[in-house]
Order: C-alpha cells, then structure tokens, then sequence
C-alpha cells in the first residue's frame, strides 16, 4: 500500500542525509548518531548549516539553474522571451489562474532530482520544511555541546531561530497561516492537527527574530561573512511587520499595525546608524549623466557617474565586496563546473538570455513590460503623464537615472561581443523593423526554424539590464569574470518600509515618536541619492497622494528583485485591469527622422490580450499541495481552493 507522508511532518527525511552545507562544503555524517554530533561544536555547526541548503529565497536558485515562473513575470515587470522547451508554456497556467496545478508540481522525482519545469515556490513549500525540521532538530539538541565558547554556540542558535522565522515568511506569505512547529512530530504523533492563522504565525515568527536579535552578532569574522546578523533579522521583522500591516492582513486598517511596522524600520534605521552599518551608496552625480536627444552618455552600457549604484547589484571580477547598504545576501554559487568562477545565477540567466549567453542551450531571457517601464518618472521627477516634456515617440531620452541602470533598450552598445553571438553587430536591436528593413537581431523571426526558438532574445521590446555586467558571456576570455550580487535585505528596502508605514501611521510629513525622520524625507533619501529631486509637491499632499508615489518608488527602486509581486498582493491590486494586462514595446523604423518621429522611429505599447492575467479574491493566498489535505484532511485547503 503506498503510504502519503505529510509534508510539514518530514517523518521520512533523516537529518543525517548528505547535503551541500551553507559554504558549499559536504559534511558525511554517516556512522554518526545524534550525540555524537551535538556534543562536538564543529558537527553541530555543519548540521546547522544543512538547513541553509533548504533556504530558497525569491532571489535563490534551486539547482543552479533558473525559475520556470519567477516573481518578476508574476508581478507584471517582465515576461519569458524563451519559446524553447515549456518555460513560458508555465506562464499560461499562471495566467489563467490555475495554481492549483502550478503548487502541486512535483519539486522531485524518484531519484531526488529537480523536475526542471516546476517554479521555485513549489520547492520552496516542500524544502521550507525540510529545513525546518532540521532546524527543530539543532535546537532540541544544542544544550548537548560540550565544546563551544558560549559566543559560539549563541552564533548558532540566533541563526536557527533567524532561519525558522524565514522559512515560515517565506510559507506564510502566499498560503497564510500553517503549523508552527517548534518542535518536530515523532513517529507516533497523531496527524490530526489544524492550519492556525496568519496572525498566531506571525507571533511565532516575531518571537523566534526577537530571540535571534538576542544572539545574533552585529557583524561576523571574515570566515563567517554572508550569515545573518542582528541587522538582518531586524530587517526581516521589518518586513514581515509591514506584510502584516497592509490591507491583505490588516483588513481593518488596524492603526496599530501600522505604528508597529514604522516602528520596526525606525528600529533598524538607528540601529544602521548608530553601529556605522548599512549606508546608502551616493551615486548623486546619475543626474549629470547626457541621456538626452542623441546624448553621449545615453546609448553607453556603463557610464561612470552610475557605477556607484550599479555596484550595489553587479560589477567586474569575481572578488567581491559586500556592497555598504546590503543588509544579508545569498552567498554565490558556482558556475556549473566551471572551478571557483562566481556564479551570477540565477538573476542573470533569467534576464540575459540573448548573446551574452550564447551557447547555452536553454536561456531564460525574461524581457521587461512596456507597461511597468512606464513607472520610471522623468529626470524632473514627474510621472511620464504629467511631464510635458515627456514625449512617447522618444521613450529613453531624460528619465530617471534608474532607468539606465535597470532598462536594456535599442540602441545601447555592448562593448564585447562574443564571437558565437547571434548578434555581430556589438549593438542591441530590439525593432519590430529596424533601419535595414529587417527584424531586429535581437528579437526571434517567427519564420526561423523552430530547432532554434531557443535563441530568442526577446519579445517585449525591452530588455533588463539590472542584472547584466557589460561583457558577460558564457564562453570567451573574460566572459565569465565578473559577479551578481543575489542580495535579500538592503537598506534602500526599509527607508521604503518606514516610509509606507510613516505615512499611513502618521502621515506625509509625520515621523515615529523619538524619530526625526519622516515620511517623505525618507522616500527623498532614496531619490536623492541617485540625483532624482524630492518627490514633486503635487504628490505630497495627502496620505493617499504619497502612498501612490511610495508605491511607484518601490516598483522602481526594487525593480526586478523578487519584492514586487508580493507588494501587489499585500496592497491588494494585482486584481486591478491595470496590474493584470501585459504590454510590449512595439518599435517600427519609419523612413527618416522627422519632427513626429524624433528617432526615425515609431515607438507604441501593445497590449498582449491571449496573455492577460486572471486574478480574483481567491489568488491573494496560494492554495496548499493536494497532497497535504490527503494525508491530514483536518489541515484544511486555503479558502476558495
């Protein structure tokens, strides 16, 4: 008889399995038992780390490989440009709001190994667990260590509770509240147990951060850089405190909820600035930058007045430094088997999936919307439909700085062009028709060979260049000589945190009690530092006026960082027609430049109607695998599923 195993039980997981530890290091505990590791402070920090190896963040990437459904296309930032294999036959089933079929993908097959087509979040329900258990595990069995400093073994047990309270985070934020399990079930526990709240979850998740900011270090040894510190689990209940406040939870408009979550980013601001920690890069001199008509600087991959904030995301050679406001990052992975090179997975094959991975068989190559690009304000600090400046025939010309950093769009230069490209020319073209008459070598011809639709650059128009180091590529001399930064927590986030907080608690110009900061300073803080202007008057007015911007400044200011769809979801509008429509970038070469067509081309949005996403009150929370509710039928399905 086949027996189902409940997933949250992880009766038939040993912990004494083999598995890659949190500094890509393999630990064997075979002919050990469970005294033999927690007696010994070495064995029982490689046991602890097992848990890390479950740890799949919004910027993770399971198998070193990419995600069939990343956040960025559920979120309406990019879309698959991919027609290869079934990347973006995923998409559909998305769309058509099936997550039913989406959750229950199976994350594994017999053998162990990850089923390439299965999105990230269904190995991220079933690993959470995993590593929760692993972490219950190290905590029944810490007070065993007979050879630890007593800093040592209060390292590892601030991690452990950080963990378990990211890993309910990263559970509870799409399919509410579960079972907190602080303790693991035995063989003999009885199955009968119920799903608890969102609200009895978060207590718990506070509970266990508050413990790891006991524990926690401020900063570790060079040999321990990457793990979580004091900072980071501060910056996590910032986090969670803000999920907790908006609307999605907070149906009430609890004040309180509000209060709590300015509270929490106010705690961490002056505990940055008080410890000297997490600074925000001054990349000021952006605004400098000649990115109008025909401008030197606005066809540049790299321009140097933007390397500062460019740094905090990507840069050259594979040594790093931890970029001042990063908060916690994911310590890199290697490149396949390509010996100690960085990997820049899984950001990089997911967005730069044309000619700087040329060669590899199966790039990702997400492409930006034409409807989320037009988030990006101008260099006057106004939306695109309040500037009169702003003319839709000439849509790259004099926006915010951001813009260069993130956006990939026709025209810009790539300065080393791998000699297997797809594209020789050393020029990004993404036109529907382009000066030649032809299609844009960046974009896929639908009368090529279908053998070869893994070669499509692009579909939207748009590319994202966040994530994409000039030179990058997959094979060549010094292709591969430069790193990603896969950061999870940094300090432009919970300005952004205060801010939203600040102002629905206190309003646009009103701070947190013993705070000077207030609501619009610290959205001002984000925007100057890269040389945009305050955020113009005519959106400050009013608590509703600066939510929208507030709103705006995170779509673009956290852009492409796996934050957005569940900012969609907690405010509650990835419902509305505006959030759920696709758009590309439609760019037509029209005979000469004219006054109409400054460029010489024609430059269009195009709504994508077979791809518009369904979304209704039930897709706010995720359903759970069917296979929970077989094996305990009284831990219910999310409601609406």
């Amino acid at each position: 008889m086949k027996t189902r195993i409940y997933t949250f039980a992880l009766i038939c997981i040993s912990f004494f399995t083999s598995c890659e530890d949190y500094l890509d290091k393999q630990q064997d505990f075979e002919g050990l038992d469970e005294s033999d590791v927690f007696e010994d402070i070495r064995l029982a920090k490689n046991a602890l780390d097992a848990a890390y190896s479950y740890l799949i963040t919004d910027v993770s990437a399971p198998g070193q490989g990419g995600d069939w459904l990343p956040n960025m296309t559920m979120a309406g930032e990019g879309y698959p440009g991919r027609l290869w294999q079934t990347f973006p036959q995923t998409y559909p089933i998305y769309a058509q709001g099936d997550y039913v079929s989406l959750i229950n993908m199976p994350p594994y097959n017999a053998n162990g190994t990850p089923v390439g087509s299965t999105p990230n979040f269904t190995f991220r329900y079933f690993d959470s667990w995993k590593g929760i258990r692993a972490i219950n595990t190290f905590l029944a069995n810490v007070d065993n260590i007979n050879n630890g400093t007593e800093e040592e073994i209060n390292g590892l047990i601030g991690q452990a509770y950080f963990l378990r309270a990211f890993f309910y985070h990263l559970l509870t934020k799409r399919h509410g509240g579960l079972i907190y399990l602080k303790e693991n079930l035995q063989l003999d526990s009885s199955l009968d147990h119920e799903r608890e709240s969102y609200q009895s979850n978060l207590a718990d998740m506070l509970e266990d951060l508050d413990q790891a900011t006991n524990f926690l270090p401020v900063a570790w040894e060079s040999e321990d850089v990457g793990r979580p510190t004091k900072g980071a689990a501060m910056a996590l209940k910032s986090r969670l405190t803000l999920f907790a406040a908006s609307p999605l939870v907070n149906e009430s408009n609890d004040q309180q909820a509000w209060i709590d979550a300015a509270t929490a980013a106010s705690d961490l601001i002056n505990y940055a600035n008080d410890n000297g920690l997490y600074t925000l890069i001054d990349a000021s001199a952006a605004n400098t930058i000649d990115v109008d008509h025909n401008g030197d600087d606005l066809f540049l991959m790299e321009t140097e007045e933007l390397e500062p904030y460019r740094s905090i995301f990507i840069g050259p050679g594979i040594q790093k430094t931890i970029p001042s406001e990063v908060i916690f990052s994911e310590v890199n992975q290697k490149f396949f088997v390509f010996g100690a090179i960085v990997s820049p997975t899984p950001r990089h094959t997911l967005t730069a999936g044309w000619d700087h991975l040329r060669g590899n068989g199966s790039p990702m190559s997400i492409g930006a919307l034409a409807n989320f690009v037009d988030k990006f304000e101008t260099k006057n600090g106004l939306a695109i439909a309040d500037d009169p400046d702003y003319n839709p025939q000439e849509p790259f010309i004099n926006r915010d700085p951001r813009f260069y950093n993130a956006i990939l769009f026709d025209g810009v230069t790539d300065l080393i062009v791998d000699p297997n490209a797809w594209n020789l020319t050393g020029v990004v073209d993404l036109a529907q028709v382009n000066e030649e008459g032809n299609l844009g070598l960046n974009l896929h011809d639908p009368g090529g060979n279908p053998n070869l639709f893994w070669r499509v650059r692009n579909l939207t128009g748009l590319r994202i260049k966040k994530w994409l180091p000039n030179g990058a590529r997959w094979s060549g001399a010094g292709g591969r000589n430069h790193h990603v930064n896969n950061n999870i927590f940094r300090m432009s986030e919970v300005y952004l945190n205060y801010a939203e907080a600040a102002n629905e608690a206190y309003g646009p110009n009103g701070a947190v009690p013993g705070s000077s900061l207030t609501a619009l300073q610290a959205i001002n803080m984000i925007r100057n530092r890269v040389g945009m202007p305050n955020v113009n008057a005519a959106y400050t007015g009013s608590k509703a006026l600066l939510r929208e911007r507030i709103r705006n400044e995170r779509a673009i200011e956290l852009c492409f960082e796996g934050i957005r769809y569940d900012d969609m979801r907690r405010w509650k509008i990835a419902h509305l027609e505006e959030n759920k429509k696709v758009e590309f970038l439609e760019m037509r070469w029209q005979g000469s430049e004219s006054s109409l067509y400054p460029t010489g081309f024609s430059f269009e949005n195009v709504e994508q109607s077979q791809l518009t996403k369904t979304f209704d009150e039930k897709h706010y929370w995720w359903p759970i695998p069917n296979s929970e509710i077989e094996a305990v039928p009284t831990f219910l399905q999310t409601e609406g599923w």
